[in-house]
């Protein structure tokens, strides 16, 4: 498995047989269909950045960093059971 974040028409995505991890509203919204994705789905994260500079700063990274790290396990878990050969 070869997981990366790129922009969809980046050189190094592939053309077909991926999954699409939509991450962002903006682009969940403006990508309704993945051309080529075998599954496509959405997990869409508050942005911690509105914590900057602040005293909450540090944890609201760390809990966003967890929560998507244990989301992304999750759905990598199910699209193998249902994909691997």
């Amino acid at each position: 498995m070869i997981c990366f974040s790129k922009k969809y028409d980046h050189k190094k995505n592939p053309k077909d047989g991926f999954v699409a991890i939509m991450t962002c509203s903006d682009a969940d919204e403006a990508c309704p269909i993945i051309n080529g994705a075998h599954y496509r789905t959405t997990l869409k994260y508050d942005d911690p950045k509105k914590y900057d500079g602040t005293e909450k700063e540090a944890k609201a990274y760390s809990e966003r960093s967890l929560q998507i790290g244990r989301e992304m396990l999750y759905v990598f878990r199910q699209v193998a059971m249902k994909y691997a050969p």
